[in-house]
């Protein structure tokens, strides 16, 4: 069987390289694509709804260290296993690239760059510096590169019609690029690793607090806000809705894993332990992940989500609804609508590792802390407050010394006037609106202004919102719950109601309004929103409202 799959992936990668018919190319590869996994349940689609900004995917690479970069129209994304990191591909740092003249390729070398190239230009993404580099000639120049060494650089295949890039990586999965609808990602070795079920959680739900110890350790860290704990020989580990907090026997804390160092989400539902001593923990984000100790204080995670067969369709874990056979060994975990089911010792596919604390030329999200601009802000933040301090001293001491003049003594202010200017400033602040409240409709206002443009991204909202990607990203978690690239289709759609409602328009003419790409994608967004055909929508609303429908143009 396993020579037989070899076979089948080898005529799959000859097939993309020497067939004529591009169309035809495409058909066969994913036919052979079922043909090597067997079943349907391994195909993963990374789109919009992943957190993609988009799904027009132009290049796919696997990097160095095992992560997936890909090109869209106008970002590279690097994928590390759990989400899409973004770098915006701003026109004016493009480098002009005279002698190549094909589409676009990406390449990435043994420093962790990606070069992207794309008919006569040229950009270079420093992933270790969290960056796209502005200044290319002068990297060239220290890499003691031509234009001509790099315009003839064979890396990568361009495909046409339907598809538009395809890599396997080292892990043993495929990645298909599509035009227009995301990537096709499959890996049998990965897919039958985990498995969902609709039968509900039939164990005793673990207490949030599992000893006296985790219970004061809980009060002392995480106040208020500890989900679940777990006492192992080496840590005690806290499940907060900030991440993971781990004590050590000694009740020092010795490690925050969150976000940051590769958790899907920050808010814990469950913890427990293998019998191995690996921690499995499970996010409310409805994915899990492996803590895996491999030195003192130091941490290993390694996290499993939907193309490892965790099909919770986005709903969440519940809390402390986690559960090891002592016999067999098998974990349950329990979500809303179903479990998930797997045995530690059958998780055996390789996967790219983030480890804890991070390398000295890492840093969480790809972004260094040695960054030459972070460096020269935060020393110029400790010399405003030098001098701000020795300012100060040396105004008191002057004071000191000044004669008090009687003249400029002031006199006590009447209570009265003080009453007065406190009702004046509560009545200004409960009839302003917050900062919040403020944000949110410069948010609205802004998505609304370009509604109609169908390449309206995230990294485009966040330069117009003047805001880092990742800054926009939480503020909007926090304040919404939602991504900002669900949130802009939010705004499409809601738009789209409206101008349903108080325009007879054809749908068609509003998908455009609206920044759809086609009819039939607005329609099926619309209903996956609403619930309802636009058609049937307009028709409720009209009988709603007690006016009969507009007849159909």
């Amino acid at each position: 069987m396993q020579h037989f799959r070899q076979l089948l992936t080898s005529f799959l990668e000859i097939i993309y390289y020497l067939c004529i018919v591009k169309r035809l190319a495409c058909i066969i590869t994913l036919t052979l694509l079922n043909l090597l996994t067997w079943s349907q349940d391994s195909i993963t689609v990374f789109d919009m709804r992943s957190g993609l900004p988009e799904n027009r995917i132009r290049a796919i690479c696997q990097m160095t260290d095992g992560r997936m970069a890909i090109a869209t129209t106008a970002t590279v994304e690097v994928y590390n296993g759990t989400r899409f990191t973004s770098y915006y591909l701003s026109p004016d740092r493009a480098y002009h690239l005279p002698r190549y003249n094909g589409h676009r390729r990406l390449t990435c070398d043994s420093a962790g760059r990606l070069w992207l190239r794309n008919d006569h230009t040229l950009y270079v993404v420093d992933t270790r510096r969290g960056m796209v580099v502005d200044d290319v000639k002068a990297l060239l120049s220290e890499l003691h590169l031509t234009d001509d060494a790099v315009a003839e650089w064979s890396v990568g295949q361009h495909y046409g019609g339907d598809t538009s890039a395809y890599v396997r990586d080292s892990y043993g999965g495929s990645w298909l690029g599509t035009r227009e609808n995301g990537i096709v990602y499959t890996n049998a070795r990965r897919a039958r690793q985990f498995t969902t079920t609709t039968d509900s959680f039939a164990y005793q739900r673990i207490p949030n607090f599992v000893s006296p110890r985790a219970s004061q350790l809980s009060a002392r860290y995480a106040p208020s806000a500890t989900n679940c704990t777990l006492d192992t020989d080496d840590y005690t580990y806290l499940g907060t809705r900030h991440g993971v907090l781990v004590i050590s026997r000694s009740d020092s804390l010795v490690a925050i894993i969150n976000e940051d160092y590769g958790l899907q989400t920050n808010n814990i539902a469950s913890l427990l332990a293998d019998h191995r001593g690996d921690v499995w923990v499970a996010t409310a984000g409805g994915a899990l992940s492996k803590l895996h100790i491999v030195g003192r204080d130091s941490f290993c995670i390694v996290n499993f989500s939907q193309p490892d067969g965790i099909r919770t369709e986005g709903r969440e874990f519940r809390t402390c609804q986690i559960h090891r056979d002592a016999v067999s060994g098998h974990f349950t975990v329990g979500f809303v609508g179903g479990v998930v089911f797997f045995h530690p010792d059958s998780i055996t596919a390789p996967r790219y590792t983030f480890t804890f604390p991070m390398p000295n030329n890492q840093s969480p999200n790809d972004q260094t802390n040695s960054s030459p601009y972070r460096q020269m802000f935060w020393w110029l933040l400790l010399l405003g407050l030098s001098v701000m301090f020795i300012l100060t001293l040396w105004l008191r001491h002057k004071r000191t010394k000044m004669p008090v003049n009687p003249k400029t003594i002031k006199r006590p202010v009447p209570q009265t006037t003080i009453d007065n200017t406190v009702q004046r400033l509560t009545t200004e602040q409960e009839s302003s609106p917050t900062s919040d409240e403020l944000f949110l409709q410069k948010l609205q206002d802004t998505i609304e202004k370009h509604i109609g443009d169908e390449d309206f991204s995230v990294g485009q909202l966040s330069e117009l919102m003047a805001m880092d990607r990742t800054v926009l990203y939480r503020r909007m978690q926090q304040l919404t719950g939602i991504s900002p690239s669900v949130y802009i289709k939010q705004i499409r759609i809601k738009v789209a109601e409206r101008l349903l409602c108080e325009t007879d328009l054809p749908v068609s003419n509003i998908a455009m309004k609206t920044g759809f790409s086609t009819t039939k994608y607005f329609s099926s967004a619309f209903k996956e929103s609403t619930g309802l055909s636009p058609k049937a929508f307009r028709e409720e609303r009209k009988l709603v409202d007690g006016a009969p429908a507009p007849s159909a143009e």
